[in-house]
């Protein structure tokens, strides 16, 4: 089944916590098949694990990344088509004086060069690229 579903970092980040939200467990456990990762929030993702000192919570997150999001979720890559896409969104949102993000505005084009929703609790950061593009968005949080 193809992916539907392009998870932005907080909802991977969301997954980890002690305490998730459990709207987005539940939306999560729904569309596990139906879902991916943009590579570039798996960076982002990374990235965060790292600047964690060593210690128990680290490791408990390594686990997590590593061997659930890793066997669960494909990866989607910013790839050539998405990268067009993102030089129009951002030559967009530049001439309306409108400046995003370099990070969400490679997530948005991976998902608009797929054809996908993204998932994300930061609906408000990715509207202005919503405005010059295809982009879908939802908030799977309660």
């Amino acid at each position: 089944m193809r992916p539907v579903y392009l998870l932005d970092t907080n909802i991977i980040s969301e997954l980890a916590r002690p305490r998730p939200d459990k709207a987005v467990v539940d939306m999560f456990f729904r569309n596990v098949h139906r879902s991916a990762v943009p590579a570039v929030a798996w960076g982002e993702c990374l990235y965060g694990l790292k600047r964690i000192p060593d210690s128990r919570r680290r490791q408990v997150l390594t686990d997590f990344y590593m061997n659930t999001v890793l066997d669960a979720l494909p990866f989607m890559p910013f790839d050539e088509h998405a990268a067009n896409i993102y030089s129009d969104i951002k030559s967009r949102l530049q001439k309306a004086g409108r400046p995003a993000p370099e990070l969400d505005m490679q997530i948005a084009s991976v998902a608009i060069a797929n054809n996908m929703i993204l998932v994300t609790r930061n609906v408000g950061d990715f509207s202005c690229m919503a405005s010059v593009s295809a982009l879908m968005l939802e908030n799977w949080f309660s």
